[in-house]
């Protein structure tokens, strides 16, 4: 899957995920084995999130440690939070 892909893939998730609204931040779980680089994948979301209720939206990672773990390969939405 090409980071474009998993990009727009993550913002449906966030935008589902929100009921109106802005969102603030967006916790995203990274598998031990996706190879995913943090860095890159919170500029292409800055840059893919221009415009939507995403824009400005921190991503906060969550890395998992284990290789074995069923979702070891998995990049995915864990929650997503709003202004207070």
């Amino acid at each position: 899957m090409s980071n474009g892909s998993l990009v727009q893939r993550l913002m449906e998730e966030a935008e589902l995920r929100l009921d109106g609204g802005p969102a603030t931040r967006v916790h995203v779980e990274v598998g031990a084995l996706s190879n995913i680089s943090p860095a890159a994948l919170q500029r292409q979301f800055g840059k893919a999130a221009a415009g939507s209720r995403l824009e400005g939206a921190e991503l906060i990672f969550h890395i998992g440690g284990d290789p074995l773990s069923p979702g070891a390969l998995a990049v995915r939405v864990l929650s997503v939070e709003r202004p207070s």
